[in-house]
């Protein structure tokens, strides 16, 4: 669809771009990771990125994804092996390094997991996936702020993003041309922040 598209109009092909919410969250960290040198910039909000873990999870709290991931994979991937190799294989930390060149921004509302259906650690474990080690985000933290829905003082952003509107920034985190966001909100996008940010970047 992108060649075509940029066959047929007027495109830049230095400012193609992608963006994408909870499961088009997910198909965005997938295209960058199977595709990186299609974007310029690539926006992923409140993504899946290990359908493993998100099995586990959606079981936990009884939500009908694990019907339908039961579905999908033909088995349950916590007893199956088969199932578990299907479940990574569709997964975008199978493919993320292959994005480390890649201006990506990976955004989630520090409530999500609870009042919605995707743990803020898909985003964090996303994110450390590309991070140089001293940048990575300790898994007791992820672990921590998962669970209290807040976020340790030592983490905590301390600057104004105006491009979030009402929803703070509590948490950002850079390596690269890697960066995760954590703003006070749900399981949800906020276009102007999505926007802005990927009109600023430039292959």
């Amino acid at each position: 669809s992108v060649a075509f598209a940029t066959r047929e109009a007027k495109v830049d092909p230095r400012r193609v771009y992608l963006v994408g919410v909870s499961g088009g969250g997910m198909a965005a960290l997938l295209m960058a990771g199977r595709a990186p040198e299609i974007w310029a910039g690539v926006s992923a909000w409140v993504p899946i990125s290990n359908l493993l873990s998100w099995f586990s999870e959606s079981r936990e709290r009884g939500e009908v994804y694990e019907g339908d991931l039961l579905k999908v994979l033909g088995a349950d991937p916590t007893r199956d092996s088969s199932a578990a190799r299907e479940a990574l294989a569709r997964s975008p930390i199978t493919y993320l390094l292959a994005a480390k060149n890649l201006a990506l921004d990976i955004n989630a509302g520090i409530a999500d997991g609870h009042t919605g259906s995707v743990p803020i650690s898909h985003s964090l474990n996303a994110f450390n996936l590309l991070a140089d080690p001293k940048d990575r985000i300790p898994q007791a933290d992820i672990e921590f702020m998962v669970k209290s829905q807040s976020i340790p003082e030592g983490l905590r952003f301390d600057g104004e993003d105006p491009t979030y509107g009402e929803k703070k920034v509590l948490l950002r985190r850079e390596s690269g041309k890697a960066r995760v966001t954590l703003f006070q909100g749900g399981h949800e996008i906020l276009f102007p922040a999505a926007l802005e940010w990927l009109e600023a970047q430039r292959k």
